[in-house]
C-alpha cells in the first residue's frame, strides 16, 4: 500500500474508532461524527468535507455502522445504497454548514461494529 493511502487509512481509523465505541452505548448522532472527524481534519480545511465521506463510506463498507433515524419502532435505517447514503448525509451536513444538530440522521453500530469496538 502506497504511503499516502496508508496515512489516509489510520486518519479514517483514528475518527471511526471513537465513533463506534460511542456506538457500543446507544445510536450515535451524526454530530459525534462531524466532531470526531473535525478531530483529525479541521472542519475550515479544503480535506474536511472529502474526508467526513471518506470516514462515513468507510464506517458503511466495512460494514460497521449503519445510518437511520429514530422513529416509532426505535432506530430505522436508510435502506438506499451506500452510495446514496453517503451522498445524502453529507449533502444534509452541508447545507446547515456542518452544524448538523440532534436528529438530523442517526449512526448505529452492526454487530462487526460492536466487536471491533471491543477490541480497540
Amino acid at each position: 500500500m502506497d504511503e499516502p493511502r496508508a496515512q489516509e487509512l489510520r486518519e479514517i481509523e483514528l475518527a471511526v474508532t471513537p465513533t463506534i465505541e460511542e456506538g457500543l452505548d446507544d445510536w450515535v448522532p451524526v454530530d459525534s461524527l462531524i466532531w470526531n472527524t473535525f478531530q483529525i481534519v479541521p472542519r475550515d480545511s479544503d480535506r474536511f468535507a472529502g474526508f467526513f465521506t471518506s470516514v462515513l463510506d468507510y464506517l458503511l463498507r466495512e460494514d460497521l455502522m449503519v445510518v437511520g433515524d429514530i422513529g416509532d419502532t426505535g432506530f430505522e435505517p436508510w435502506t438506499s445504497s451506500i452510495e446514496d447514503t453517503v451522498e445524502r448525509v453529507v449533502r444534509d451536513c452541508q447545507a446547515v454548514d456542518w452544524s448538523a444538530g440532534l436528529g438530523l440522521c442517526w449512526l448505529s453500530n452492526t454487530p462487526k461494529g460492536d466487536q471491533q469496538a471491543q477490541s480497540s
